[in-house]
């Protein structure tokens, strides 16, 4: 199944793109998609563990199914002063 991500910030200069479509397995989940995206983009792997994502501008959590036409936000923390 076909998905939209979009990548914010920092993240859309180390991936080279804004937005991709991704191609992955029916049934998969967050957690799956964000697999799919480390490969894709394995210059974002060093920022795994601080990445927040988001499913549809919504947070959620990394067992969230998602489905066909879905969009999934990478996005690094948050800061400000």
């Amino acid at each position: 199944m076909r998905i939209k991500v979009k990548f914010f910030s920092s993240f859309g200069n180390l991936a080279g793109v804004n937005e991709d479509e991704l191609e992955v397995p029916e049934g998969a989940t967050l957690r799956k998609v964000v697999e799919v995206i480390l490969e894709r983009y394995p210059q974002l792997k060093q920022f795994a563990e601080y990445m927040i994502t988001s499913l549809n501008n919504r947070v959620a959590d990394e067992d969230a199914p998602v489905k066909e036409g879905d969009v999934v936000a990478i996005m690094p923390p948050l800061g400000g002063g």
